[in-house]
């Protein structure tokens, strides 16, 4: 039976480090057969600092899945949505691979980032990364509570986790990645009712305002699927220093579409659109499948045959 990543439906940490890599060329193989390490690197990190509660996953990016895994493209995997509007601009970047790791400890990620470095070079490029980390409450920097219909539970694996157990994409995950930079100082010179309105939930308690806004955040972002289950699990943290602030903002889900519908809900049609595109700038955009640990396992050894 197929097992999924860890890091997929990992509960909240307090540190992320998210890497993205391109891969050489002619190091396809290479990659391949090492990718079956990435449980062991989990496992060892898991057993040594067990308490920093760290977790982890590998994504492909969609452009290089058929590269690395001719065998077998999972159905809804595609390109990153390629975002025109004249209003509000996305910036899609295709990379190979997305490296997650999370935990209670900055310095375990930084550990693991080594062992995953050793594990994949000379083989890649390190193109970016971004370290997250939990702000206040769960919170992002304007203030409001992350993912207000976050599943819970066994229902994260329902909204993260493909359910096909006669399929090689079976306990996989469709991923995509927006780096989101801020504008604090704007926002923060609206008034609270101002921002609560414009959120479409209540900034202390996170409760949903009554009555609706169809062009709040919360109604345009909060979709649900025909099981009343979130579209996408999202697992977004803030990253940021004193001089820039942001959101890395990754959800997973069952669903290859779920993103690109939460995406298209948010720009709107030039005059419904969420208020937050006002405050960020997305510089950066990527989708990715995260597939089973047997299936990184199944592919290195048909590599070896």
């Amino acid at each position: 039976m197929a097992q999924a990543q860890s890091g997929v439906c990992a509960e909240a940490n307090l540190h992320g480090l998210h890497l993205f890599f391109n891969v050489l060329e002619g190091q396809d193989e290479v990659v391949r057969a090492a990718l079956a390490n990435c449980e062991r690197l989990q496992n060892e990190l898991s057993d040594r600092f067990s308490e920093s509660m760290v977790s982890s996953f590998v994504a492909i990016g969609a452009q290089y899945w058929p590269h690395i895994y001719p065998e077998f493209i999972p159905e809804q995997l595609k390109s990153f949505p390629n975002v025109t509007s004249s209003e509000h601009v996305v910036h899609s970047q295709p990379f190979d691979l997305l490296y997650v790791i999370r935990s209670d400890r900055e310095d375990v990620n930084h550990l693991f980032a080594q062992s995953v470095l050793h594990m994949l070079a000379p083989s890649v490029e390190l193109v970016a990364h971004v370290r997250g980390f939990r702000f206040l409450d769960g919170r992002d920097f304007n203030g409001f509570v992350y993912g207000g219909n976050a599943p819970h539970g066994r229902f994260k694996r329902q909204v993260a986790l493909v359910n096909n157990p006669q399929s090689r994409d079976d306990q996989g995950s469709y991923v995509h990645v927006m780096r989101v930079k801020f504008d604090i100082d704007a926002w923060q010179r609206l008034p609270l009712d101002e921002q609560e309105q414009l959120m479409g939930r209540t900034r202390l308690d996170n409760i949903l305002l009554e009555p609706v806004q169809p062009d709040s955040h919360a109604t345009l972002t909060e979709l649900k699927g025909e099981n009343g289950l979130a579209l996408v699990l999202d697992q977004s943290m803030p990253f940021g220093d004193v001089f820039e602030q942001g959101s890395l903002w990754l959800s997973c889900a069952a669903n290859g579409a779920g993103f690109e519908q939460i995406l298209s809900s948010r720009l709107g049609n030039g005059q419904c659109y969420d208020p937050l595109l006002d405050y960020s700038q997305a510089d950066m955009g990527a989708a990715f499948f995260a597939p089973s640990i047997q299936f990184l396992n199944d592919m290195a050894k048909l590599c070896e045959q």
